[in-house]
């Protein structure tokens, strides 16, 4: 079967409610993607690449609602295309976003109804949607508190946006003005838990999620694809930090192994709720509540 990028989602886990809100896709070659080694991504049964042969990776935000709150984690990569040319890749490799604000709009929440987002890290399909480039400082998110890391935050600010894939000085300015600290086991918002994830960016964090009836793991960029839980000592190229992220991936592929904690990966194709089950053919499948 081909992968396609995930479609708008829902978690209920029980007065909180994770919603995946597309805004985009992400293609690139599996070769140039693992350039240590890719061939657990096609052996596997997982249905991770398009006709083409391309690894197909969603890109979106994770909406989470509350009784009384509506918060984002991460923000898509904004209405824009950024090609990805890697030494040795022959086809075209790329990230592409717009859809977000629709999306959201769709689902009955407006821009200035978000009150928070929680920044996983800040590569540019994470922080796109912070504001437009064109508008200078005036947000996209006008209510919005912005919670990142200090390491992740020491390791963009001093940026100039030449780094293709990092945050823009507008994006930059703009969480700088309402920026909050995320540290290992805070919790930002009621029910949602701050997990130091280091290795893909300095200061990567993911965040736990409990609700009356269920928890879920919103891992971001700790892992980009259903494949680095099975084998998770594959390396992303974009990793920071090789032998960091793949500890990680480790402590997450530990963390999961139960079963217990929907894993909800932002970049998995088709669907980005799974849950982990060691004992079947295929480990992660679609989680169905």
């Amino acid at each position: 079967m081909t992968a396609s990028p995930a479609p708008t989602s829902q978690l209920d886990l029980g007065g909180i409610t994770l919603t995946y809100v597309p805004d985009g896709e992400f293609r690139a070659e599996p070769g140039v993607a693992y350039p240590h080694g890719h061939e657990d991504v096609l052996t596997d049964g997982l249905d991770v690449l398009d006709d083409d042969g391309m690894l197909v990776l969603s890109v979106g935000a994770i909406l989470v609602t509350t009784h009384d709150r509506r918060v984002l984690v991460d923000t898509g990569i904004g209405d824009r295309t950024i090609p990805l040319v890697r030494p040795g890749a022959d086809r075209d490799a790329y990230m592409r976003g717009g859809m977000l604000l629709e999306n959201l709009r769709a689902l009955g929440v407006h821009p200035e109804d978000v009150d928070a987002v929680l920044l996983t890290h800040l590569h540019a399909d994470h922080v796109g949607w912070i504001g437009d480039e064109s508008a200078g400082t005036v947000p996209t998110f006008p209510n919005a508190e912005y919670w990142v890391s200090d390491d992740e935050w020491e390791a963009w600010a001093d940026g100039d946006g030449a780094d293709a894939v990092g945050p823009r000085p507008h994006e930059l300015a703009l969480i700088a003005t309402r920026r909050r600290v995320l540290t290992d086991g805070c919790e930002p918002v009621d029910g949602v838990v701050a997990v130091a994830t280091a290795g893909h960016t300095p200061g990567h964090v993911a965040f736990a999620v409990r609700g009356s009836s269920g928890r879920a793991l919103v891992v971001g960029d700790a892992l980009h694809c259903p494949a680095e839980v099975l084998h998770p000592d594959l390396v992303w190229v974009g990793d920071h930090d090789p032998a960091g992220a793949v500890a990680t991936r480790r402590a997450i592929t530990e963390r999961v192994g139960d079963g217990a904690e929907v894993l909800v990966g932002p970049h998995f194709p088709d669907a980005v709720f799974r849950r982990y089950r060691p004992t079947a053919a295929v480990p992660l499948t679609e989680f169905a509540p």
